[in-house]
């Protein structure tokens, strides 16, 4: 029997904090050798002319910043034989939440889920098609899909 193979299966689970230490290590974890982010893939909140020196300089300027939602997402062309995608959004409730994107089978699509739970020490997650859960904040996403 052939497994039934699915394009853009989206995991997607809470973070116990937000920071920039989880967002790294979850990249290193699911997509080391990432391709990193141009530093004008978002503007600064409140200063659109200031051009950031460093992916990790306009990653933290969003963490530290509680008001304004943002979503980052990397990739990785090469040795990426899942085609996995790491997002993190950060929520104006001062959340983090992660998304794994990637093709593979419903095997694979358990494997990536609870390992994305283990490695977020989190209950809190649901898994989509194509499309991105949808939430406002991340007191929504718990309302929506905790236990």
């Amino acid at each position: 029997m052939k497994k039934e193979f699915i394009k853009d299966i989206i995991c997607t689970v809470l973070a116990n904090e937000k920071s920039v230490e989880i967002i790294y290590m979850a990249l290193n974890e699911f997509i080391p050798n990432y391709e990193k982010l141009n530093p004008d893939y978002a503007c600064q909140p409140g200063t659109e002319d200031y051009a950031f020196k460093s992916e990790e300089e306009m990653v933290c300027s969003f963490i530290d910043s509680n008001d304004i939602s943002q979503t980052f997402y990397w990739n990785k062309y090469e040795d990426n034989p899942d085609g996995i995608m790491l997002g993190a959004s950060l929520t104006t409730d001062d959340t983090l939440i992660i998304s794994l994107t990637f093709n593979g089978t419903k095997e694979t699509e358990a494997t990536y889920f609870l390992k994305l739970k283990t490695y977020l020490n989190s209950d809190i997650g649901v898994i989509s098609y194509i499309n991105p859960p949808e939430y406002v904040d991340g007191q929504d996403f718990i309302n929506k899909y905790g236990k």
